[in-house]
């Protein structure tokens, strides 16, 4: 049971992650792209532990934190910034 909602959790939070940070970064405030991209982050990172056969409540809490950071941190530096861009005057 645990691997299956693993798995699921890691390909719905891998997929809304990519159509966010490729279609959805620059059509919505950087509020809510980087909202929505923590918590893919914590979706995948989650998904990841629940199909570990032993994962400790240390394993939980770093994995689940830094995911919360990295995912958005990720997107913004290899993709650019969030929001929508600039009106040139």
């Amino acid at each position: 049971m645990h691997d299956a909602v693993g798995i699921a959790l890691i390909v719905a939070g891998s997929a809304v992650g990519l159509v966010t940070s490729f279609v959805l970064r620059t059509m919505w405030p950087a509020p809510v792209v980087a909202l929505v991209l923590i918590v893919c982050g914590l979706a995948v990172g989650a998904g990841a532990l629940l199909v570990m056969k032993h994962a400790s409540a240390t394993n939980w809490a770093v994995t689940l934190v830094l995911m919360a950071f990295l995912v958005p941190a990720h997107v913004r530096v290899v993709l650019g910034p969030f929001g929508r861009p600039a009106r040139s005057a």
